[in-house]
């Protein structure tokens, strides 16, 4: 997780009051960690019938979310109707999933919604919310005549008479939207004050100062030449003011206050803060002196938004400021090209993804219909949702803009943003009083089961009684689970994930307790219900309309699958799916069992293939001798150790122990990969990783479950799979191809021995130019954000 620096600027005398301000905000912060989530999606608007597919990073303040395991989303209409609901594991920051959208649904935009436990904890209004388009879909908009607003907002939040101070403006439409605005500011006698004018997305400032017995209003056209009066908040006759510039040093500073101020107001602290985290706190004694600055220096820092709060003596708020710090440190280097390029028909393309470091990094990548897909390349992206959107209220019109140039311009625009929009703010009172959100008992590890024991006798709960079951999942992969039953007949396992449903069979080691006796009822500790309210339809302001060209061309597309009774969707076209190339029977087992996180170079056994695998002990007994360098000792479970650390444990994936392992059946296990010190895709593998993993579908040999009692719990949601024809052979009888997502893969993960990955696709009957967009996260909590738009044709 990339480390915030923290440095704190103190005077003599107040190192005790900046050390307790630093745990307030830690209390804060360790209550609600601030979580914050992106959406990649394979494109921006759809067609019903088709399958919306995602992929959501999750961070945490500045670096990636660690502790979150659960990832809940919502598909809904503009009436808040839930129309799909998907659950997901986190891993690596990352989850995955889709919704499919209804060939009936007859509404211009659907709405989805996406967030974490964690954040229902904190303030709602900043979930993952986002609207997307449906096409040839239209609802009429209400006739309405355009209206204008204009609003002032004094930098800091104070406006006193006799302090110069930055004005800033916006102006907006009745949507919402960014207007332009020109005019001039003067006094109720009419006399003119100064000129002032919009200079970018509605934005502008103008530097006043109030004088006594005078009130101040707007004169002003907006972009239709209508014009307008508008009254400049009221200002006090005592107080400060705070003003923030940039500095070759850093933030500076400037804080002014009148002469009839009381005392608390004399004595002042500043504190700069950026996720609820103390970066400095100064003293400041306005005694003797009108006013005082300093710079806040940005060099140790990380790029962020900056939060600059004056109090009094007493900790009060009295002015408070949002800037930005831009180091330039968030993005990490990756490209997604073409090496093949055809836009023929049913053509083979390839490409490739390359990151240049040699961090782990988790990325997806989609391919679709430039034409049918125009998008605003300046539009939210991972970017600025991580720096920007996501700590701001309201809609932000083209966001990634303040991060597509390090023009001085654009950070002068992105400083008038902050100005005029709220941002994420937290009640002092509550930091000062340690007042925090309740947090709870335990942390959430993905799937828990939870469970009672029902028609035992009660003498027989308790003790040394444990619930001995196997764990069936809807693709026949077992766990085995041995469960404390307490005195209540209390039962309970975390960490596991599957998905659809699953059956847990089970038994007890008491041998007086016949198999088939005793009623288990498990619930899977996710959230079950979907949220209540509204979408924020306001994110519809930010939609552009369709162009005359996107709308040809995606009517083109549905005309011609209509002619040839065909569909969008390429799952129509799964029946044609060629093998190009015989696979070996390693590539085979790998597919049916690894995901690309452990996917990579490993000493790798296919157990199913081998018919004395069942004569071993365990897997460690099997292991024994077989890999290079590990040291497996004789034990039950045995110890292990490799270049002097211990390798991790994973059971399909998830992390175990030797125990566990140790216990699972010859017969059930499938493949095991071995991966070498330091060349582990995951995390925790300086010693080595050994992945086990057990027998599903056809696989599984002969059952072991009869006269066993069972109970049904429910997991995650069905993972839908993307599929794409494989034109390897002549396929020219099948009807037409008209997918609009030419590739779409939400699960690439790279690192040092990964650095580059090739993939490839099919082209469909009519796409000449494709869209390319690549996003993901690294270890450190970096983005990377690429888009393309590439043709096929020569000009």
């Amino acid at each position: 997780m990339k480390s915030l620096l923290l440095f704190v600027l103190l005077l003599a005398g107040y190192g005790a009051a900046a050390q307790r301000l630093d745990s307030l905000l830690d209390l804060q912060r360790a209550a609600d960690p601030h979580e914050k989530i992106h959406m990649h999606f394979d494109k921006s608007a759809y067609n019903p019938g088709e399958t919306i597919w995602f992929k959501a990073y999750l961070f945490n303040g500045f670096g990636l979310s660690e502790d979150t395991r659960n990832f809940y989303a919502e598909l809904l209409d503009a009436n808040g109707r839930l129309l799909e609901r998907v659950t997901a594991p986190v891993v690596f920051a990352g989850a995955y999933g889709s919704f499919a959208l209804d060939s009936a649904y007859a509404r211009s935009l659907v709405y989805v919604r996406g967030y974490t436990l964690g954040m229902l904890r904190a303030d709602t209004s900043y979930l993952y919310n986002k609207a997307l388009r449906i096409l040839g879909k239209t609802s009429p908009a209400p006739a309405t005549t355009p209206s204008f607003n204009l609003a002032f907002l004094p930098e800091g939040g104070g406006w006193v008479r006799g302090l110069p101070v930055t004005m800033a403006f916006i102006a907006t439409d009745n949507r919402g939207l960014p207007a332009a605005a020109a005019g001039f500011i003067e006094d109720q006698n009419g006399a003119r004050v100064i000129d002032f004018k919009t200079v970018h997305n509605g934005m502008g400032s103008v530097q006043l100062m109030p004088v006594a017995g005078k009130r101040y209003r707007a004169q002003w056209k907006d972009e239709k030449g209508k014009p307008h009066t508008t009254a400049l908040p009221a200002f006090t006759d005592d107080g400060i003011v705070l003003r923030v510039s940039d500095d070759p040093g850093g933030k500076r500073f400037t804080v002014q206050r009148t002469a009839s101020v009381d005392a608390a107001r004399q004595r002042l602290h500043i504190v700069a803060t950026m996720n609820r985290q103390l970066l400095y706190q100064a003293e400041i004694s306005l005694a003797a002196k009108p006013s005082a600055t300093g710079v806040f220096p940005t060099d140790p820092l990380i790029s962020g938004i900056m939060t600059i709060t004056v109090f009094d003596s007493s900790y009060k708020p009295l002015a408070e400021r949002i800037c930005f710090v831009n180091k330039h440190d968030y993005e990490f280097d990756g490209d997604v090209y073409f090496t093949q390029k055809n836009g023929a028909a049913r053509t083979l393309n390839r490409f490739e993804v390359s990151v240049s470091d040699t961090l782990p990094a988790n990325l997806s990548v989609s391919i679709t219909d430039a034409d049918r897909n125009e998008t605003n390349a300046m539009e939210d992206n991972i970017v600025s949702r991580l720096l920007l959107t996501s700590d701001l209220r309201g809609p932000v019109v083209n966001p990634y803009y303040y991060f597509y140039s390090n023009s001085d311009s654009v950070a002068i625009q992105l400083d008038l943003l902050l100005l005029t929009h709220g941002w994420r703010k937290f009640n002092w009172d509550d930091v000062r009083a340690g007042r925090v959100k309740s947090s709870p008992a335990q942390p959430e590890n993905y799937i828990t089961l939870q469970g009672q024991v029902q028609g035992l006798a009660p003498g027989r709960l308790g003790g040394n009684l444990q619930l001995n079951g196997i764990l069936e999942t809807a693709d026949s992969v077992r766990h085995l689970l041995f469960l404390p039953v307490d005195k209540k007949g209390n039962v309970s396992a975390d960490g596991l994930v599957f998905y659809d449903t699953a059956r847990l069979y089970f038994s007890f080691n008491d041998k007086n307790i016949p198999k088939g006796t005793g009623i288990l009822q498990l619930q899977n500790g996710l959230r079950m219900n979907a949220l209540p309210g509204l979408p924020d339809t306001s994110l519809a302001r930010l939609l552009p309309n369709a162009t005359a060209a996107q709308l040809a061309a995606n009517n083109k597309a549905l005309t011609l699958a209509r002619q040839r009774g065909s569909g969008l969707v390429a799952k129509e076209l799964a029946n044609i799916t060629v093998e190009g190339r015989r696979r070996s029977n390693r590539d085979k087992i790998e597919q049916r069992y690894v995901s690309p996180l452990f996917a990579g170079d490993a000493s790798s056994f296919d157990l199913v293939a081998d018919p004395n695998a069942r004569n071993y002990r365990d897997v460690f007994q099997y292991l024994q001798g077989r890999v290079a360098g590990v040291q497996i000792g004789s034990g039950t479970p045995p110890t292990l150790s490799w270049r002097g650390s211990t390798p991790s444990l994973y059971l399909n994936e998830m992390q175990t122990d030797a125990t566990q392992l140790s216990a699972i059946p010859m017969n059930d296990v499938a493949y095991i990969k071995v991966f070498r010190p330091g060349e582990s895709p995951v995390y925790g593998g300086g010693g080595g990783v050994i992945a086990i993993y057990t027998r599903k579908g056809g696989d599984v040999m002969e059952s072991r479950d009869a006269g066993l009692s069972s109970a049904l719990v429910a997991g995650y949601s069905t993972q839908r799979q993307f599929y794409a024809p494989d034109y390897a052979t002549d396929a020219s009888s099948v009807g037409g191809d008209f997918r609009s997502t030419l590739y779409w893969n939400p699960s690439i993960f790279v690192d040092r021995s990964r650095r580059k990955i090739r993939f490839q696709f099919y082209n469909n009957d009519l796409t000449k130019n494709f869209r390319l967009v690549l996003e993901g996260v690294d270890a450190e909590g970096r983005v990377l954000h690429v888009e393309k738009r590439l043709s096929t044709e020569t000009k």
